[in-house]
């Protein structure tokens, strides 16, 4: 997902956007790419970065929010080639 997505998933959550958390979770996109989510993309990163907070639950929904869209690029993708 873009960040503009989720930002307005926390708005929709929380009334105010945690911008930061996502820039730090997918800042290793710079120089891993695609690959970016094998690091600050695990609940347990996200707690000891941020303890119990609304920044935490805000990275957990970063986290199943990418799934759900990788999911659906994937069957997308599926569909598209007739598999």
């Amino acid at each position: 997902m873009r960040h503009k997505e989720h930002q307005a998933l926390d708005r929709i959550m929380f009334g105010k956007e945690f911008a930061y958390v996502h820039e730090w979770m997918d800042e290793p996109a710079k120089w891993l790419g695609p690959r970016h989510r094998i690091l600050r993309h695990s609940p347990l990163e996200l707690l000891i970065k941020y303890g119990v907070s609304n920044e935490l639950v805000a990275g957990l929904l970063h986290l199943e929010a990418d799934k759900v869209s990788s999911a659906l690029k994937r069957s997308r993708r599926r569909n598209k080639h007739g598999k």
